[in-house]
């Protein structure tokens, strides 16, 4: 559980700060800036599981990319499905769903 806890903060830094201003706002209209940060953010959660000694196959790192780079192309297609953001709570809770499934 411990990891779960690490790879979700590390998710939330770099999901919500590291990211930037530009990647946040372009994301959504080029491909590659959103595979550009769907790479770094795999990048950063495999090195979250390299600080605790986890192992790290090649197919965590397939796995996070093609994940995170599905539920943003989701997300930028689908963000005003609500004024409360429901886009939002959805694209969270599969990031989650994602981190939960390397924990183990």
């Amino acid at each position: 559980m411990q990891t779960f806890g690490l790879l979700v903060l590390i998710h939330l830094l770099y999901d919500f700060h590291w990211q930037g201003p530009f990647i946040a706002e372009f994301k959504a209209r080029s491909w590659f800036l959103l595979g550009a940060h769907a790479l770094t953010w795999a990048l950063c959660i495999m090195a979250g599981l390299a600080l605790i000694g986890a192992p790290l196959p090649l197919w965590k790192l397939a796995f996070l990319f093609v994940t995170h780079f599905g539920i943003d192309a989701w997300k930028a297609r689908y963000t005003k499905l609500s004024a409360l953001g429901a886009a939002l709570w959805i694209d969270q809770s599969a990031h989650l769903v994602t981190l939960l499934a390397i924990s183990f």
